[in-house]
């Protein structure tokens, strides 16, 4: 997937709210990616709630994620600060988009409910922290949670094809994105 990364303004301080809506911004399209891979792969969805649901399991799974990827490049209160801008925002665009397609409703809640009781499950899961990888258990949760949303037609397989082979190039664009536009090393930052 291509994502643009770079800043207009080179010169400027980048905050942090435009750190986050950026990778909020770039965790939606990788979650509509995976949406769209899976389709592409013959694993049917029968309504927009359920591509919606599928989303949301893929951008708590990249919340997660980006939360671990940036632990040695913030400070606690500006990771917590990144973290929650960002699960606001994909909370707001989350519920917009539920409007847009269902009608009226309280989605924010609900997503808010469910990326809290994901993130808390996946903070036990084992992390890599040469490889800036999640382990085992962590990626097959993902698979997992999103094989429970897909239902039982797919449900034997779809876990496998989320684990092989949708999360390595989720969490290789996440990476870029977040190598680009998060560390003080990258041109991002240094405004080039």
């Amino acid at each position: 997937m291509r994502i643009k990364t770079k800043w207009h303004n080179k010169k400027r301080e980048v905050t942090m709210e435009e750190r986050a809506n950026t990778m909020a911004f770039i965790s939606w399209r990788i979650a509509a990616a995976l949406v769209l891979n899976l389709e592409n792969e013959n694993f049917q969805t029968e309504t927009q709630a359920q591509r919606l649901d599928i989303i949301r399991e893929a951008l708590a799974f990249l919340i997660s994620i980006t939360d671990r990827l940036v632990v040695n490049d913030f400070n606690d209160d500006q990771r917590r600060e990144l973290i929650t801008k960002m699960a606001l925002k994909l909370a707001k665009d989350f519920h917009d988009n539920c409007v847009e397609l269902m009608g009226a409703g309280n989605y924010r809640a609900e997503f808010i409910d469910i990326i809290n009781q994901r993130l808390n499950a996946y903070a036990e899961r084992s992390w890599d922290d040469d490889k800036q990888l999640p382990g085992f258990q962590y990626k097959r949760d993902f698979g997992d949670n999103v094989a429970q949303v897909m239902g039982a037609r797919d449900n034997k397989w779809i876990s496998q094809q989320v684990f092989e082979i949708e999360i390595p190039d989720m969490l290789e664009t996440l990476d870029k994105a977040k190598r680009q536009m998060l560390d003080n090393r990258s041109d991002a930052a240094v405004g080039n």
